[in-house]
């Protein structure tokens, strides 16, 4: 009852309505809360070693390299098995391979190719991971609560992010000395990830229409073909790609900007900057979950987008810090205000038996461009140095959103007429 009264007051909140959602959402975020502790630790930790611009990119290249690879496969996957068990599995592999990474921490032992090859690890299992996550919770919710849903899951990052990279950052400063404090925290990543793994086993979802018949690298092209071939998915995922590799890969170069401005690259220096991120995407996230029904939902993703490219640029010429977090918090609202409009249009336009391979192709945002990203962006900053090289992702950014969601009149007036089926959209070719 206390629910139901809340979700009338508030949209984004309809879908808690759903036991099953209830259950795979607390699971979701207490993984979550993790793994923004742990890339605090991660970016403190490689700092820490080497002191070098580039081997943060090294680090944003070891995630991304399995998605390469392993991406458009999880998708395949997603599509073919049980996305329920595919889910239980990655998720325990992983939080095995994060306490392999705690006590190698904790125990002082670790080095720099035991970061990277274990974050490679990680990152292969994600791959998998992903795009089952992104096409399993559909199934716990009615069609009409979408947007509410949506909202929820992407609330969940930048909700985490307020809290847990301070945390996490506080950890490493003054419990013991700072590889044993980072130890607990990737120990507490670890509980919290196997936690995620029992919530998925306790769902139930409802049965989907799955791919049948075509073998893998046939069903992989018929979703590439399906992605190219319908106007609004590939506007929204290609500007959702651009933007990841060219803006939002800046987030890799939080500790050069905290030693530049604080000057050290503190625990808690890191933290901060994430945790303004995480108020800023929560905001995105909970304005975009509550107008998901807008008419206005193209203009929104240009704005969005703007709002993005352009606090970046802003972020990478600050001056001092307090105006460096303030950036970051308007830079994450606007990237998750698009986010949640785009992946709304998405999960509302794409039929059961082609959603985990386009979400697939829309999670390599976070799986691939992204990583990819934050390699190029360290390489760049190593030789023209940090501003101006996330001062030049942030430009691309907002060129591309101009170029791109601003010239098309389809996307750009998106929600001021009925959307056509994604079947109608589909050109065929």
């Amino acid at each position: 009852m206390i629910i139901n009264n809340i979700g009338q007051k508030l949209a984004i909140t309809q879908a808690l309505q759903h036991r099953d959602f209830r259950l795979y959402w607390s699971g979701n975020f207490a993984s979550v809360i993790g793994q923004q502790m742990a890339i605090t630790v991660q970016a403190w930790l490689i700092f820490d070693l080497t002191g070098s611009a580039l081997s943060l990119g090294l680090l944003g290249l070891a995630r991304a390299a399995p998605a390469v690879f392993l991406g458009l496969l999880g998708g395949i996957m997603a599509d073919k098995v049980s996305q329920r068990r595919l889910l239980m599995i990655t998720i325990t592999i992983n939080g095995f391979l994060w306490a392999l990474f705690a006590t190698l921490t904790f125990t002082e032992n670790i080095v720099v190719w035991q970061v990277l090859a274990i974050v490679f690890g990680i990152g292969a299992v994600q791959s998998f991971q992903q795009a089952s996550r992104q096409a399993f919770f559909p199934s716990l919710i009615d069609h009409q609560h979408m947007s509410s849903a949506v909202g929820l899951n992407s609330a969940i990052h930048p909700g985490a992010r307020i809290f847990a990279p301070v945390f996490a950052g506080l950890l490493i400063d003054h419990l013991g000395i700072p590889l044993q404090g980072a130890g607990v925290v990737l120990y507490m990543v670890s509980v919290g990830t196997f936690f995620y793994s029992f919530m998925v086993y306790r769902t139930r979802p409802k049965e989907i229409q799955r791919a049948q018949g075509a073998s893998g690298i046939e069903n992989l092209k018929d979703g590439i073909k399906y992605v190219r071939n319908n106007r609004i998915f590939r506007v929204i995922i290609g500007t959702s790609l651009m933007n990841a590799f060219f803006a939002g890969s800046h987030i890799i170069l939080v500790p050069v900007f905290a030693k530049e401005l604080m000057g050290e690259a503190s625990g808690s220096a890191i933290g901060y900057i994430f945790a303004a991120g995480g108020i800023g995407g929560l905001t995105g996230a909970i304005v975009g979950g509550s107008i998901g029904s807008t008419r206005s939902k193209g203009r929104i993703l240009l704005g969005s987008a703007l709002a993005f490219g352009g606090s970046v640029i802003v972020f990478a010429l600050s001056p001092w810090y307090a105006l460096l977090l303030a950036m970051e918090w308007l830079s994450a609202a606007g990237n998750e205000m698009f986010t949640v409009i785009g992946q709304s249009i998405l999960h509302s336009e794409v039929p059961n038996e082609y959603r985990g391979r386009v979400m697939g192709i829309w999670g390599m945002t976070y799986t691939l461009a992204q990583p990819m990203g934050q390699m190029q962006v360290g390489a760049l900053a190593s030789g023209i140095g940090a501003s101006a090289a996330v001062a030049i992702g942030g430009t691309i950014a907002c060129v591309i959103a101009l170029s791109v969601l601003g010239r098309d009149k389809v996307v750009r007036n998106l929600g001021r007429e009925q959307p056509k089926s994604a079947s109608e959209t589909v050109i065929e070719g």
